[in-house]
């Protein structure tokens, strides 16, 4: 195979959207399952609905389909990055207990069907075809599950990514002078932005504010997409068409509970902790972020737990199941049921923690939304991010 093609083919491949999927069996072959991104319907109008997924011929889970004739597509939802990794062989330590660390049901199949999917559709297989290095597994659907979630778990850019609704048109068209459209990426907003607004709504009361929380790249889309005039956000942008201005230089700390025996140190570094159970913010840019310190330095985090409430993950701390990187000093020094949580600063640089505001190039803001970045910059300037 031309080397040069097969790599340009795996990089566009890679810029492609899918949503995430773990594909499940059980019966005589195994109880198996493994994530997929390769899942797609064949045809609604067939004696039963079909679909099809692509799965490696070495997996485990490939022979026990086979073997099963049965599996099941579960579509995950955008909280469930967890078990993508679980069924992806990322989450090592629990290889030999996958089901065990989930909450699953067997569907008409006998193929797991897991909890919180926002879809799960058991399926009959009728076809299999090995293609290359993978088989692909047509299957008829006998069950079909939906969930309350309908946001599905995304995988593109070689990272997991949130289906963002579309906003409907604004009837008042472009925002105008009275309409203030900020962005915040969602720990920062809750801590600077409601003292912000009552300042805003009490100086000029006509001002109608619009607030979105979302994480670094949705923000950065919905700046591009001309729904936001300015974000406040962590990280580096190295984009030609937005410009980003470092409203507070980074300040790393480690997160563990009171009592826990790296507490006490005045500063840590991250061979002190690279053995250590993490728990991860579950958000794709604090991920890239976190990967990208660790591999700096040669290293790559042991993850225990994710969650994407930055409450969880405090609570989790706060009890001794882990610890978590901040790139800020955190304001609160409890979890949420009051557990103290002592933060220590981390040697390490981290110019991924810098809080930043971004705006388009073409299109800086002015008027009140740089009157709100400034209040942003003294709002962090007298307490902690």
């Amino acid at each position: 195979m031309d080397a040069e093609l097969r790599s340009r083919f795996l990089e566009g491949m890679s810029r492609v959207a899918a949503a995430v999927t773990v594909a499940t069996t059980d019966g005589e072959g195994g109880r198996f399952g493994v994530t997929v991104s390769s899942m797609t319907s064949v045809s609604a109008d067939t004696s039963r609905p079909s679909l099809l997924v692509s799965v490696h011929h070495l997996s485990p889970a490939c022979e026990a389909i086979r073997k099963n004739r049965r599996f099941c597509a579960n579509v995950l939802s955008s909280n469930q990055s967890f078990v993508s990794d679980l069924f992806s062989g990322r989450m090592k330590h629990l290889n030999d207990d996958r089901f065990g660390a989930i909450a699953w049901r067997g569907g008409a199949t006998g193929a797991p069907m897991i909890d919180g999917s926002v879809v799960s559709l058991d399926c009959e297989l009728k076809t299999a075809l090995l293609w290359g290095t993978h088989f692909i597994f047509i299957g008829e659907v006998e069950q079909i599950e939906l969930s309350e979630q309908r946001s599905p778990l995304v995988y593109a850019n070689r990272g997991y990514r949130r289906a963002i609704p579309i906003t409907p048109d604004d009837p008042a068209g472009k925002a105008t002078e009275s309409q203030l459209r900020i962005g915040f990426f969602v720990t920062l907003g809750p801590q600077i932005v409601p003292s912000l607004v009552e300042q805003f709504a009490k100086r000029t009361p006509a001002v109608d504010i619009r607030l979105l929380e979302a994480d670094h790249d949705d923000l950065v889309e919905q700046l591009r997409a001309g729904r936001i005039e300015a974000a406040i956000s962590f990280g580096r942008v190295d984009a030609p068409d937005l410009v980003a201005e470092i409203i507070r230089s980074p300040a790393p700390h480690v997160m563990v509970a009171a009592g826990h025996p790296l507490s006490g140190r005045p500063s840590l570094r991250l061979a002190d902790l690279v053995e250590l159970p993490m728990v991860m913010l579950d958000y794709p840019s604090v991920r890239a972020a976190t990967d990208a310190l660790f591999a700096r330095n040669g290293m790559s985090p042991y993850v225990r737990f994710q969650s994407p409430s930055f409450a969880m993950v405090r609570g989790l701390v706060a009890h001794g199941l882990g610890y978590s990187i901040v790139p800020q000093p955190p304001q609160s020094k409890a979890g949420p049921d009051g557990r103290e949580i002592v933060s220590v600063p981390l040697e390490e640089d981290f110019p991924e923690g810098a809080v930043v505001a971004l705006a388009r190039r073409t299109d800086s803001p002015g008027g009140l939304a740089a009157d709100f970045i400034q209040k942003c910059k003294d709002a962090l300037t007298r307490s902690p991010a």
